[in-house]
């Protein structure tokens, strides 16, 4: 799975080129769907039960969080169920912006995406003015400022309302799309 992901970086252009072509042939190998999806549910699971999420603000861990939304993308790419595009975008974003309707409706393309540029621009608020631990109750007024600008919602309990039914959404699409037999 975290082949999905891999791309040169730097380096001679001929040898990068010749990388990004042993990529794209590992990861274009056949591989049974049904199998590639129980792996990734056995390793969310495992990840459920090992670090759970402390709470609805732990946006990677968090049930229908990050990692789910990751884990969507990384199986949709190991079994031919990305649109290709002109370039090998390897990031979640992009690979949930091109999932095959055969394996997301367009309903659940759109909210996955929705859900990835929320998480987004929650973390990265946090991460530019949090050291240490994020803790909610304990949030200065400004730092509430900025999330609310960066998410566009009107108070923290909307914020805290969208989370949430953004996370349901995404474990919902998350159970449809990889937990079906």
């Amino acid at each position: 799975m975290a082949l999905t992901r891999a791309r040169p970086v730097s380096g001679d252009a001929t040898l990068a080129a010749e990388l990004q072509t042993e990529i794209a042939a590992i990861l274009a190998a056949s591989r049974k769907s049904g199998e590639v999806k129980a792996a990734a549910v056995e390793m969310r699971d495992l990840l459920e039960q090992e670090k759970p999420a402390r709470d609805a603000w732990d946006l990677k861990l968090v049930p229908g969080g990050l990692i789910d939304l990751e884990f969507i993308a990384q199986v949709a790419s190991l079994t031919g169920a990305v649109q290709a595009g002109p370039d090998h975008e390897t990031s979640t974003a992009a690979v949930l912006a091109q999932l095959d309707p055969d394996f997301a409706d367009a309903g659940a393309v759109e909210t996955l995406a929705s859900a990835h540029q929320l998480y987004t621009a929650v973390t990265q608020v946090i991460r530019l003015c949090v050291v240490g631990d994020f803790d909610k109750t304990d949030m200065p007024p400004a730092l509430a400022d900025i999330l609310l600008r960066a998410t566009d919602t009107p108070e923290l309990s909307v914020l805290d309302a969208l989370l949430v039914d953004t996370q349901h959404n995404a474990r919902t699409i998350f159970d449809r799309l990889l937990r079906r037999k």
